[in-house]
């Protein structure tokens, strides 16, 4: 096993050294990045399976093939590759995995939903569709269960965090300096993003809004000082791409997001001062086309958008009914929504839920609102333990340390709350960054409890010394 992945992360090396070599000069600078990311997680990859997991998950969520499809022929299938990595890496260390691991209930569930979609590809009217999207969710689902086995520590959750608001931070930098700088641009409104049109994109970029807000909130010293400036503004960022999208389910659904930190978040008054600032910064931002967009969602009986997405969801609704155990078939249900009353042909379900219930059945749907009731459940206990532990921590280095993982637990729930919500207007059962947000709650309990005794001392443990297959240490602020 152990020279078949040696001999696999040679081949995709070599690969890649091929690839750039045929690179013309203005498309060096992103395949020498991209190629750095691959070799850097190949190489930690070997060490421990976490570095491919956050290689595959970087890529999955920032989709380099359509933000530099000028430079990248598509020849190089980079988020294969970094699959590739990844189950190689988790093969190679599959019995240190084993005996370190433990199947949690977000695993169990997930291998539940996956027996059903495998079920239904099997008895769907039209299997060669069906078994397109099916290869999709198995590309999705394994690499799921495989990081929830491989995540063990707080600090690689708060990595994956930082991850995401950089990744989905760049992109929405991308799209406000086309915006600002080259003419108005609104690519994002007119093409969407990563094979999403405006409304996935603008989901996608409403994700990240949560977790700028907690690193905003970090704990910062020395050279670390500057982030929470930067993060803060990024946040804005976000914001703002999301409001170029044009999507209203995005800009509805990341007000819902947060007013859903702001909430759960204390000291009040901070909330307080929060709400004011963020009210004049978006009547700022948004300009009055941006705010008649919004506003029109008040008048969905007469929008013919809205209306469309009614009648699909009533055609859902009847499919479902009538094939309750394992629907249609992934996708399929798409090409009878017509004779149920849709507008047209082939009309897309736009509602998460009800797009399962048809496609995979009411016991698929079902479990997936289980699926996320849990993810939701879990990044609540974890919040509750950071609770319950600063309320009995006299140390104030480590309440601030526990107050920055709480803040952590909340804006993934948070960015969770968003999908949630969104997807009520949206089919996008395979998005991957939702899956990541389900195996970061489903390790969370347990990774929060470690990390709460190692940090008070009630364990004589060392997290972080006893793991052999780390080959790198976390970097300043993402350890604390």
């Amino acid at each position: 096993m152990i020279k078949f992945g040696l001999n696999s992360f040679t081949s995709i090396l070599g690969e890649i050294g091929t690839y750039s070599s045929k690179v013309e000069g203005n498309a060096m600078k992103q395949v020498t990045f991209l190629s750095l990311l691959i070799t850097l997680g190949a190489i930690g990859a070997l060490q421990s399976p976490f570095w491919g997991v956050l290689l595959y998950y970087s890529l999955s969520v920032l989709r380099p093939q359509h933000l530099w499809n000028w430079a990248l022929d598509g020849s190089m299938r980079w988020s294969l590759m970094a699959a590739l990595i990844t189950l190689v890496s988790f093969c190679l260390h599959l019995s240190k995995i084993i005996s370190r691991s433990s199947f949690n209930g977000m695993i169990t569930l997930i291998m539940m939903y996956a027996l059903l979609v495998m079920l239904s590809t099997i008895t769907a009217f039209n299997p060669q569709l069906a078994q397109g999207w099916a290869i999709e969710y198995a590309k999705v689902l394994v690499i799921a269960v495989v990081a929830s086995l491989v995540i063990e520590h707080f600090w690689q959750i708060k990595l994956l965090a930082l991850m995401i608001l950089l990744m989905l931070g760049y992109i929405a930098w991308e799209i406000n300096f086309l915006y600002f700088f080259q003419g108005g641009r609104l690519n994002i409104y007119h093409y969407g993003y990563g094979g999403l049109d405006n409304n996935g994109a603008g989901l996608l970029l409403a994700m990240g809004i949560p977790f700028a807000y907690c690193f905003a909130l970090s704990p910062a010293k020395g050279l670390w000082r500057w982030w929470p400036v930067a993060a803060a503004f990024l946040g804005l960022v976000l914001m703002h791409a999301v409001m170029m999208t044009y999507s209203r389910g995005a800009m509805l659904a990341a007000a819902v997001g947060i007013v859903w930190v702001l909430v759960h978040h204390k000291p009040r008054w901070q909330s307080i001062g929060a709400s004011v600032l963020l009210a004049v910064s978006l009547s700022v931002m948004a300009g009055p086309e941006i705010q008649t967009r919004f506003m029109s969602t008040t008048n969905f009986q007469n929008d013919e958008s809205a209306q469309s997405r009614f009648g699909s969801w009533a055609a859902a609704w009847e499919i479902a009914w009538e094939n309750p155990l394992l629907g249609k078939g992934i996708r399929n249900s798409n090409q009878y929504t017509l004779n149920y009353g849709a507008d047209r042909q082939g009309r897309t379900i736009h509602n998460q839920y009800l797009q399962i219930a048809a496609d995979t059945g009411i016991p698929a749907a079902t479990l997936y609102l289980m699926i996320l009731g849990f993810g939701m459940w879990n990044f609540r206990r974890a919040r509750m333990m950071c609770r319950d532990a600063i309320e009995t921590e006299p140390d104030d280095d480590k309440q601030a340390q526990m107050h920055d993982a709480s803040r952590i637990c909340l804006a993934a729930q948070a960015s969770l709350v968003i999908f949630i919500f969104d997807g009520m207007f949206l089919s996008l059962e395979m998005f991957e960054p939702p899956w990541l947000l389900l195996v970061m709650a489903g390790v969370l309990p347990r990774v929060m409890k470690s990390y709460l005794e190692n940090l008070s001392g009630d364990s004589e443990e060392d997290d972080e010394a006893d793991d052999e297959s780390l080959l790198f240490t976390p970097p300043p602020g993402i350890a604390a």
